[in-house]
């Protein structure tokens, strides 16, 4: 799906010792931390880590086995998975208006292309047609009509190119003050231009890393193994 809505006032996002498992297998086993509001986080973890099942917790996609997620009454969830769904056969400017006709503010498509850098061209083609950079950005011109509280990106950078995560990164930024934003990674280097602290989710748990901590050569490389990259990092 495209996002998630879900009607659920705390400034913050509070997981408390999250605990979830499939067929006898534990994914995450004690995931404990607060995100505060105003805020970008960067999410890091190897495959099968558990990045898309605490998404999935978070939106109420998925029950927990265990613990609390604690958000705030009424606020809305975006969440971009991984593999997206957003309807093809309509051009990008047809999916904003559409956005913007049951919006309750009076928001004009042009403007929300603008802000993602989005050319006539461009808003102009049929969904099927974009790349995969196009939808992101796409997913991301639809929170300035959608307005939510938290934001959940999965893995939208990883393997992409330059030009494009610069301008995710710029646009990310300008909607961030009020809102949550938690944007997961599979690559470091990734993960620390999304934000220079980084929390990786390893064992099931979660592991903060401020910015000076990973500068330290041993624990870059505990985190390099963890993601499998340490014999060939991105630089």
């Amino acid at each position: 799906m495209l996002y998630r809505i879900l009607e659920v006032e705390i400034n913050m996002l509070k997981l408390s010792h999250i605990k979830k498992g499939y067929n006898k297998k534990d994914v995450l086993i004690d995931v404990d931390y607060t995100f505060q509001e105003g805020n970008i986080y960067s999410l890091l973890g190897g495959a099968g880590a558990g990045r898309t099942t605490l998404f999935e917790c978070i939106c109420g996609d998925v029950p927990v086995d265990e613990g609390t997620i604690e958000i705030p009454p009424k606020a809305k969830i975006f969440y971009a998975s991984k593999q997206s769904i957003l309807p093809v056969y309509i051009t990008g400017y047809e999916f904003i208006s559409m956005l913007c006709d049951i919006s309750d503010e009076n928001i004009k498509p042009e403007a929300v292309f603008e802000k993602v850098g989005f050319s006539i061209g461009q808003r102009d083609k049929l969904i099927v047609d974009y790349t995969f950079e196009e939808k992101k950005l796409l997913q991301l011109a639809s929170i300035y009509v959608i307005n939510p509280y938290i934001i959940l990106f999965d893995e939208p950078l990883d393997y992409c190119d330059n030009e494009y995560i610069e301008k995710f990164i710029e646009v990310i930024n300008s909607v961030k003050s009020g809102r949550i934003v938690i944007i997961s990674s599979s690559l470091l280097e990734i993960s620390l231009r999304i934000s220079p602290d980084t929390i990786v989710l390893n064992n099931g748990e979660f592991n903060y890393i401020d910015k000076q901590t990973m500068a330290i050569p041993e624990i870059r490389k505990a985190v390099l193994d963890i993601l499998g990259e340490a014999d060939n990092e991105i630089v």
